[in-house]
């Protein structure tokens, strides 16, 4: 098929991958002239039949296309609906994943785990199941999903949703069931406050079956607005995880297979088997240190880990140059006060800004930057009997990290 992708952020370059690599002849632009397109380059693609256009967009080539895939941020601009109007929107082209029973799971933290989980379980109770979705979660977006699953036939679907495209996957996919992890202070840029962000769930969840944590104070506040809402709260069975958050999370896949019609006895056996998805929160035993680490991009993920332990040793990784709202994990740090804090570039190297807005946050310990991986494994080797933990943003580095250390 000819396949047009409008925009080209992270999940724009993973639809033109996922597109690609079927054999689909692609073109693919973006207004941004300083768009990086480093996913898409480093990327073992063919790219022999993709047409790339960056600056522009050529809507007479967008809308002769057979199916056009449009990026999530898009979704509400004139552009989208112009290829919505001319029944050309992949997901009114491709339609098999919506006869999928379908499974979203959205929320602040915890979506990857609780995806992941739900998977689990599913898969190895015999169904068929194919998951993925948020491109910025680890998964290969929302077009591969959608691909995959209009290529065979499934039982169930899963899709972690990212809470900045509630709107967007409520129109590509036909969800029967939402689990909300939590309703946190990330993405507010975007969401503007934490009242709009629950009335944006609110909306996501109506006509649909909620899962929801009873100890959010904003999820109480939508119970009403689903056809049937359940409550989760802690688990109270075996499971080999770090931190009291995961409870949480396996608290609520467990509800949610139930609402599936999976028996309990089967859900506690595959949880009990469960183990840390890559890049989320592990405990690893290194040279006499106790180490935790893990992805916690956002204030309320770091504090649920910091929470569990006193920590000697913060290394932490820094957001994207426009992520502001992300340096509020600074403002924790410093009330919580370990004795040394080394900042990494996570994503964008933004280490000075980080380093100055510590000092004038008041933190008088120990204050280092280290910014090659090796380094930080040097400066481990050099510690004994302490606890140590890894985190902040950057999850393909505090993964390379992790695994260095194991």
């Amino acid at each position: 098929m000819n396949i047009s992708v409008v925009g080209l952020g992270v999940e724009g370059q993973q639809a033109t991958i996922a597109l690609l690599t079927r054999g689909h002849k692609v073109y693919s632009s973006d207004i941004n002239r300083k768009i990086d397109l480093s996913i898409l380059n480093q990327s073992d693609v063919n790219k022999e039949f993709l047409d790339l256009e960056i600056g522009s967009h050529n809507l007479d080539k967008i809308l002769k296309s057979e199916a056009v895939s449009v990026s999530p941020s898009l979704f509400d601009k004139d552009i989208c609906k112009k290829i919505i109007d001319k029944n050309i929107f992949i997901s009114d082209v491709m339609t098999n994943h919506k006869k999928i029973k379908t499974i979203a799971v959205t929320g602040t933290n915890g979506k990857t785990t609780t995806s992941h989980m739900i998977y689990h379980v599913l898969s190895n109770a015999g169904y068929k199941v194919v998951l993925g979705g948020n491109g910025g979660g680890g998964f290969s977006g929302y077009t591969d999903l959608l691909l995959k699953a209009n290529e065979d036939d499934y039982d169930f679907m899963v899709i972690e949703v990212c809470d900045m495209t509630l709107a967007f996957c409520d129109y590509v996919f036909d969800i029967d069931l939402v689990v909300t992890t939590n309703i946190g202070y990330d993405h507010m840029d975007v969401h503007g406050s934490l009242e709009h962000y629950t009335e944006e769930i609110g909306e996501f969840i109506e006509n649909k079956i909620a899962v929801l944590n009873k100890n959010d104070q904003n999820l109480l506040k939508i119970v009403d607005k689903s056809n049937k809402t359940l409550l989760f709260d802690k688990y109270q069975h075996e499971l080999n995880l770090f931190g009291s958050f995961n409870l949480q999370n396996a608290e609520a896949a467990r509800i949610a297979c139930l609402e599936l019609g999976i028996r309990e006895n089967i859900i506690l056996k595959y949880l009990k088997t469960f183990k840390s998805v890559e890049g989320r929160t592990i405990k690893i035993n290194y040279n006499n240190n106790e180490i935790v680490s893990g992805k916690t991009d956002n204030v309320d993920a770091l504090k649920a880990v910091l929470e569990e332990d006193k920590f000697n040793i913060i290394i932490v990784g820094t957001p994207r140059k426009h992520e502001v709202c992300r340096f509020n994990i600074l403002d924790y740090i410093k009330e919580y006060n370990p004795d040394t804090l080394i900042i990494f570039p996570g994503l964008d190297d933004i280490t000075y800004d980080y380093v100055q807005y510590i000092n004038k946050l008041g933190y008088n310990k120990d204050l280092m930057v280290i910014k090659e991986i090796k380094n930080i494994i040097k400066f481990i080797d050099t510690l004994d009997n302490k606890k140590i933990f890894i985190g902040g943003n950057g999850q393909a580095k505090i993964t390379e990290i992790t695994s260095k250390l194991f």
